[in-house]
């Protein structure tokens, strides 16, 4: 018997140490300032991006330890849900300990707590004499409360002695049930946003991203597909001028999950508009929704922080790049200048094969508007424009058959610098690196035509007159050429272009790959990049964070004051023991208690002293 006791007092005691624990400040403090540290990482770094582009801004180094730890998706960790549970768990224990007490509290004080309302243990007291029966004594104890507000409660000691308390702010202690019920609803809530189903399914291996980003949509993997009833997600889809999908993607680490919509999206047209600096101002997306049957469920234009909402599911206006823009351009051989140009076509995104080499050429973006500060190209501006727009431009990655290639950014109009137009290209040989810029001086037709001709006599030239002067022939070719194709150009203009075509010559002997591509014409298409959310426990949230303001609001303006008067009886007179303590500002309470003192010495006194104090 005594055995069993004493194993059950032992498991008592476990008990409610870990009921202590869970409910302590401390844990609640630290758990608080971990989710706060969390949600900084968090809102600094941009989650949910491509595996590559951290992997670019960090290095390769500290891009794995940021991925070990978990911060290119914080709020769906592990350790960030773990912080989140134990943090519900701290203040649901806090909570359901402390509730019943101070319900009990507002309702009456609990006098057999005799530590807190024992005058002689509260942050301020004093005591008065008076020769005052008991009886007067309490009646005038108490008419005094009454006009400062309080609302005053008799008890009797049981030893003849009399206890007054009084209070205010008694209903401060809701503003504690509140803030501890609001973090406990938007935390519960933040979970259930997280999609745990999801990491579970995850865990057990029925769902695994598909790490595959170039196969189509029809050849992902089954178990790449989530749920058409998920209850939330947070997935991004690009969508094309013109056209619609019914899907988003939701990055998972290096790969990806394919979320199903509930309707069709369609973007049927995209604007936007720049600052003078060439910065984007605004960007709106038309978007119409569809339903398996074609009709039309809503329609909106859906801009930056003016998201389209659909029974639960909201889609954001997140980005916007090139949607497919028809390429048209011309390829000029620079191992073979007299075979004039090539033109070629293609989308971007899709690869172009360039006959009579070992390349194929990506194009990977187009850009419309390219503004730069004037000084940047050497530019004099016009007006008070510090910025130039240089038009049109794109960027492609020319790759060959043994590994490899270089990346090009293409100026489709040419740009004047020092009164000589140059067709200018951004050259580079390693990714991420700075482009070095190619200038090419452009013919009176704009086009660098005429300098390719000039490149195909010099090599004809160098061929057949081996032992001429170099300079002597540079200079007869160049001007053979002119007289030839560009009889029309001035001696001054003749002068600057040539100086222009040989520098861009001597710039060509360090050309990564045997030809040029520009860009004569295309066909824009802009691609919209939405963020789609369904996140049901939002609303929850909101209101879970209008209670958590309440209650602070509470807790600060509302503070608890706190009054004993203990009454005990003398042989000529009565002892007054008063005590009192604030729950905040202590500083304006000691002040409101000095002024209650002071009353109550003064009515305390009896009548034969107050009439002596008169005739005095």
């Amino acid at each position: 018997m005594t055995k069993q006791s004493s194993v059950g007092v032992i498991n008592y005691s476990r008990a409610r140490l870990v009921v202590n624990f869970l409910g302590s400040m401390r844990l609640a403090v630290s758990l608080l300032v971990l989710l706060a540290i969390a949600s900084v990482i968090g809102t600094i770094l941009n989650q949910q991006q491509p595996y590559e582009d951290y992997a670019l801004k960090f290095g390769p180094f500290w891009f794995d330890v940021f991925r070990d730890l978990g911060l290119y998706n914080v709020y769906r960790t592990n350790w960030y849900l773990a912080i989140v549970g134990f943090l519900v768990l701290s203040t649901s224990t806090c909570l359901i300990r402390n509730t019943p007490r101070m319900i009990r509290e507002m309702r009456e004080p609990d006098t057999a707590m005799a530590s807190a309302y024992d005058p002689q243990g509260m942050a301020n007291k004093t005591e008065i004499v008076s020769s005052l029966p008991m009886d007067s004594a309490t009646q005038m104890v108490v008419a005094v409360l009454r006009g400062r507000g309080y609302r005053p409660k008799l008890h009797d000691r049981g030893d003849g002695g009399m206890v007054i308390l009084g209070r205010k702010g008694r209903y401060s202690r809701i503003g504690y049930i509140l803030t501890h019920a609001a973090i406990i609803v938007f935390c519960a809530a933040a979970l259930y946003n997280a999609d745990i189903p999801v990491k579970l399914a995850m865990l057990t291996g029925s769902t695994q991203p598909e790490n595959n980003f170039h196969i189509p949509l029809s050849k992902v993997s089954k178990n790449a597909w989530l749920p058409v009833g998920n209850p939330a997600y947070r997935g991004t889809v690009t969508v094309p001028e013109g056209q619609s999908t019914q899907v988003a993607y939701e990055l998972v680490g290096n790969g990806y999950l394919v979320q199903p919509l509930p309707f069709r999206i369609k973007l049927r047209r995209f604007h936007v508009s720049y600052y003078s600096t060439g910065m984007p101002k605004d960007f709106i997306s038309n978007i119409v929704l569809y339903n398996d049957q074609g009709k039309v469920l809503k329609e909106a234009n859906v801009r930056v922080n003016h998201p389209l909402s659909y029974e639960g599911v909201q889609i954001f206006q997140a980005s916007f790049v090139d949607g497919g823009s028809l390429l048209k351009m011309k390829r000029y051989m620079l191992n073979n200048p007299s075979a004039g140009a090539i033109h070629q076509e293609g989308r971007v995104g899709q690869s172009v094969d360039l006959s009579g080499t070992t390349y194929k050429l990506k194009l990977k973006n187009f850009s419309l508007d390219n503004v730069v500060p004037a000084a940047a190209i050497e530019s004099v501006p016009a007006g008070d424009q510090q910025h130039i727009n240089l038009g049109p431009s794109f960027t492609s990655i020319a790759q060959s058959g043994s590994g490899s290639g270089a990346e090009f950014k293409t100026y489709m109009q040419p740009i004047s610098r020092g009164g000589q137009s140059y067709f200018v290209q951004g050259v580079r040989t390693a990714f991420g690196t700075p482009y070095q810029y190619l200038f090419i001086p452009t013919g009176p037709n704009g086009s660098i035509g005429l300098f390719m001709k000039y490149l195909s006599a010099l090599q004809k030239q160098a061929m057949v007159n081996k032992s001429e002067n170099n300079k002597s022939y540079v200079l007869n070719t160049f001007r053979q050429v002119i007289a030839r194709d560009a009889p029309s150009m001035t001696a001054d203009a003749e002068a600057a272009y040539f100086q222009s075509a040989i520098s861009a010559i001597l710039q060509l002997k360090a050309y990564p790959v045997p030809f040029i591509v520009t860009l004569t014409g295309f066909d824009h298409r802009w691609a919209a990049g939405l963020e789609v959310t369904k996140w049901p426990a939002t609303i929850v949230i909101y209101w879970g964070c209008a209670v958590l303001v309440l209650g602070i609001f509470i807790l600060f303006y509302l503070p608890q004051r706190r009054l004993s008067v203990v009454l005990r009886t003398l042989t000529e007179g009565t002892e007054v023991i008063i005590g009192g303590t604030s729950s905040r500002n202590p500083y304006e309470f000691t002040k409101e208690f000095d002024g209650l003192v002071t009353r109550l010495r003064s009515v305390l006194r009896n009548q034969d002293d107050q009439k002596e104090s008169n005739d005095g």
